[in-house]
């Protein structure tokens, strides 16, 4: 299985449940592998930090973006953008 980084499946995850209206876990669980990477990506990060939401619909669990979701979405598609974020995120700047 090839690495992934954590920008890149977090797009995958993102683009995914924004893509497909009625995406469910078993569908999330395809792409990230197991049921353990479910739940550290899916549960502990995207649903619990407010990025996704997670209903019951006909006994499933199905997955929606929420406004954050779409704006992390967005900032993750412009991938100079965020490339830019983290430079910047890595060292002090200095007036000149």
């Amino acid at each position: 299985m090839s690495q992934r980084s954590p920008v890149s499946l977090a797009f995958i995850l993102l683009k995914t449940i924004k893509e497909n209206p009625e995406v469910n876990r078993w569908d999330l669980i395809k792409v990230l592998g197991n049921n353990r990477q479910f739940d550290h990506w899916v549960t502990n990060f995207l649903v619990s930090d407010g990025f996704a939401t997670e209903t019951m619909v006909d006994g499933r669990y199905q997955y929606r973006l929420t406004e954050d979701g779409e704006l992390l979405y967005r900032v993750l598609k412009k991938g100079d953008f965020i490339g830019s974020v983290f430079r910047l995120s890595g060292r002090r700047l200095r007036a000149t």
